[in-house]
């Protein structure tokens, strides 16, 4: 008859993949806003951007500077980018993202591409009327990030859990046969 000990097995697999994903979530969480460049709106900054897509961000509590800034209500801030000689750069929607790290959260709210290396600007106002303070932050890769971290967490929890599970379902599969095939 299969030993008792196989569902130890069992649960050491499954606790090894719940600390697995702790581990590589913690780990990595921190990191997560590294590269997010913040500016607080209404203004404008300069930024060296190499090619690629990049992901615009409302941080709605965020921390600049030491200073505390929330905002719930950006309606009416209109957001641009525009390259060296002042051209200007398409924004579209970006994939919905949610972030909540290190004192900053925030949501996703534009992307645009930037395919020639160089300093870009990107500018905040409201039209029409003043508004509260806001912290827009841009980064490259970050929502690809999220996804990564999300999805690599998920991976390690159900593959240490799965194998735990099957080890345990084995175990007592067998255990059952050997007790009926017993005379």
């Amino acid at each position: 008859m299969p030993d008792r000990r196989e569902y130890l097995v069992a649960l050491l697999l499954a606790l090894i993949g719940a600390g697995g994903a702790a581990i590589f979530l913690l780990a990595r969480l921190p990191s997560l806003d590294e590269g997010l460049v913040r500016m607080v709106a209404p203004g404008e900054m300069a930024i060296d951007l190499q090619p690629g897509t990049y992901t615009i961000f409302h941080e709605y509590r965020s921390v600049v500077d030491g200073r505390l800034v929330l905002s719930d209500d950006v309606s009416g801030l209109r957001v641009a980018v525009s390259a060296a000689a002042g051209e200007p750069i398409a924004l579209t929607g970006a994939a919905e993202a949610r972030y909540s790290i290190n004192g900053h959260a925030g949501v996703s709210v534009a992307a645009f591409d930037v395919d020639t290396p160089g300093r870009y600007t990107l500018a905040a106002a409201y039209r029409g009327r003043q508004g509260p303070e806001a912290v827009l932050a841009v980064g490259e890769g970050v929502i690809g990030k999220i996804f990564g971290l999300v999805l690599g967490t998920i991976a390690i929890a159900f593959a240490g859990i799965g194998g735990g599970i099957a080890v345990a379902s084995v175990t007592y599969v067998k255990r059952r046969r050997a007790r009926e095939a017993k005379p």
